[in-house]
């Protein structure tokens, strides 16, 4: 007996050893976000972008071009689009997509939004965020807007879906009438179980606001992020991203992605250099995030 346990000690050591190497040994996988928007010319090559997005490390997406009137992306039904992503690792949990959004005609409107949320809850998005819009200088117009707002919301939340607003510069102007910036009115005038947000960082920036500031001021509001820079993140110093970071998981945020524009290739230029000069500079910003030990 004696001699038995002398051999299954040493056993038990070396097995003990083998799991903390390999622990050791296993590299973490960050949650990296990329919006597709930032892709030019994809629609030239989705496969092959998806497969270097992948390669890059991005693990979920948000995309684009979803064409409400044919109810494609990029020319492939939902499901499919969906399923070529999950191909190469990718998850699409988010949109950046629009459809009819009228005052005068709420009935139209959700009937399109609810167009649009079907296909997408057939791709497993979570989050469509409506991208951008030219609100009402009229406050009481921007009222009503911000109840449709809410309305569409709620045809989301029927479908398990959440829906957003992603802000521009523009909503960093303050409202007539009012001692409020748009983007505040249009956080006090939503209801936050049917309208959340998406802050682009670089644009908060560019209408002269801080980022964390926001981000303290709404935690329960701002979901979702773009992590934007110049042009590939974290090149030209102007953006905290740390502290953005930072405050973003405080708040218990999660989802974000990177977004490149600023310094995309002209129309002169032909699509394949589009497209590898886009892809390069989202390789760059992967990089970047990924040595970035302030992102989890």
């Amino acid at each position: 007996m004696r001699s038995s346990k002398l051999v299954f000690v040493p056993a038990l050591l070396l097995l003990s050893a083998a799991c903390v190497t390999f622990t050791a040994c296993k590299k973490e996988v960050k949650q990296l976000g990329i919006a597709t928007y930032s892709v030019e010319g994809l629609e030239s090559d989705v496969e092959g972008s998806f497969k270097a997005l992948a390669d890059d490390g991005y693990t979920v997406m948000e995309i684009w071009k979803y064409n409400a009137k044919e109810g494609t992306v990029n020319g492939y039904a939902p499901a499919d689009y969906a399923a070529l992503a999950e191909k190469y690792g990718l998850d699409i949990i988010s949109s950046h997509a629009s459809a009819k959004f009228d005052v005068q005609d709420p009935e139209g409107t959700l009937a399109a939004w609810g167009k649009l949320f079907d296909d997408h809850k057939a791709m497993g998005c979570r989050y469509v965020v409506f991208p951008s819009y030219i609100w009402s200088t009229d406050v009481e117009v921007l009222k009503t807007e911000c109840e449709l707002m809410n309305k569409v919301g709620g045809e989301a939340n029927k479908r398990g879906l959440k829906f957003g607003y992603h802000n521009h510069s523009d909503e960093f102007v303050a409202v007539p009438g009012t001692d409020m910036l748009l983007e505040d009115f249009l956080i006090a005038n939503t209801d936050p179980a049917k309208v959340l947000f998406q802050m682009d960082v670089y644009w908060t920036v560019v209408g002269g606001q801080d980022p964390v500031s926001y981000l303290q001021k709404y935690p329960d509001r701002i979901k979702l992020l773009h992590i934007k820079d110049d042009y590939v993140v974290g090149e030209s110093g102007k953006i905290d991203f740390r502290a953005i970071f930072d405050q973003f998981y405080q708040n218990g945020g999660k989802d974000w992605f990177v977004e490149m524009e600023a310094a995309m290739p002209s129309d002169s230029v032909p699509v394949a250099e589009q497209l590898k000069t886009s892809l390069e500079g989202i390789r760059l910003s992967a990089e970047y995030l990924k040595n970035a030990d302030f992102v989890k």
